[in-house]
């Protein structure tokens, strides 16, 4: 029986959970719906505006999607949205029902752009699905409305571009033109989106903005800054590649005076580029090992990592650092999950046949 058959389901469950999915998370730590999972998951959306006979509530206008024989809506109309509708023959509120249960969420109200947006959504409708994170089609098409000047539509090709895995992001970044990037870095209105445009500044050729990237990490590390670090750290290593994880091995893994927050930032940075890159693993998985020594409690952090990398040369640390943990029973089990399977996997290869010559 392999490994993983011997694992209880509940192990399994924690393995799900501690690992993260594909899609970078340093842009998005907890990816959101989007407007387009929305309406690509309704079974009806239309474009709506107060109903004459009721006021205070919609009715459709123009149907999107689906079908529906009534277009009496029972949602309600607040004053907000009926006064900028009132004001606006020209526009309406977009609103989709959700199949499980009839209702209808209120999307935003159009203008000419979020219409188009809207409608090139809903014709690819079957081509995408709601929160896939890897359509190379879907990720092309929302690329040009970063730096919108709307900022609904920024937000939402924020949204789309910074929950997919990095290699996309890696590869979008070169199509992205420089005054739009430039513009998402330096907006005070785009503060706090930044992250997607460090992670894309990473992979420009010109020597100014690679010169940019290692200045600004030198400096967060300068004064224990932890504003984009993560996205920080994850360009310097697009820029420098394995220089840049010995820079980050320098300036944060060996310091054991450096804050939990600052080493967690940085480790984000290392586990997404050793995931997109096994050529880099083998270095990460040494810098993780001198983490778990200046930084012990981190274990539980890194322990999926090292699962998934099939590292067990780290069990005498680990058995250290779960030691420590008494006070937090998750942390422990992940610890332990980690030290029993590093056994099984030990044991299963000790009684492997040897390969034939």
């Amino acid at each position: 029986m392999s490994v993983l058959g011997r694992i209880p389901w509940l192990a399994l469950l924690l393995m799900l959970c501690v690992v993260p999915a594909d899609a970078c998370q340093i842009c998005i730590p907890k990816p959101e719906r989007t407007l387009a999972d929305h309406l690509l998951a309704a079974d009806a959306v239309v474009l709506a505006r107060e109903d004459p006979e009721r006021p205070f509530h919609y009715r459709a206008a123009e149907t999107l999607k689906g079908v529906d024989d009534d277009p009496a809506i029972d949602r309600f109309l607040n004053s907000r949205a009926r006064r900028v509708l009132a004001a606006s023959p020209k526009r309406a509120m977009v609103l989709a029902r959700q199949p499980a249960d009839g209702s209808w969420s209120a999307l935003g109200i159009t203008d000419p752009e979020l219409d188009r947006v809207v409608r090139g959504i809903l014709a690819a409708d079957g081509r995408w699905r709601p929160r896939e994170t890897d359509n190379a089609e879907r990720l092309d098409w929302f690329a040009p409305l970063l730096g919108h000047s709307d900022a609904r539509l920024h937000e939402l090709a924020y949204l789309e571009i910074g929950r997919a895995p990095y290699a996309q992001i890696r590869r979008l970044a070169p199509g992205l033109p420089r005054e739009q990037l430039q513009r998402m870095l330096d907006d005070p209105r785009y503060l706090e989106w930044r992250r997607l445009a460090i992670l894309m500044l990473g992979e420009s050729t010109r020597a100014e903005d690679r010169e940019r990237v290692r200045a600004a990490v030198t400096r967060q590390a300068r004064s224990a800054d932890i504003l984009d670090l993560a996205a920080w750290a994850t360009a310097l290593i697009a820029v420098d590649g394995v220089a840049g994880l010995d820079r980050l091995a320098d300036l944060y893994a060996a310091d054991p005076g450096r804050e939990r927050r600052e080493l967690e930032e940085v480790i984000q940075a290392l586990s997404v580029h050793a995931r997109a890159d096994a050529g880099l693993r083998d270095r990460v998985a040494e810098i993780y090992g001198v983490v778990l020594e200046t930084h012990p409690g981190l274990a539980p952090t890194l322990v999926h990592d090292l699962i998934a990398w099939r590292r067990w040369d780290f069990a005498a640390r680990i058995r250290e650092a779960r030691a420590t943990l008494d006070e937090d029973p998750l942390a422990r089990y992940a610890l332990g999950l980690y030290l029993r399977l590093a056994k099984d996997d030990g044991a299963a290869a000790t009684l492997a046949p040897e390969p034939t010559p």
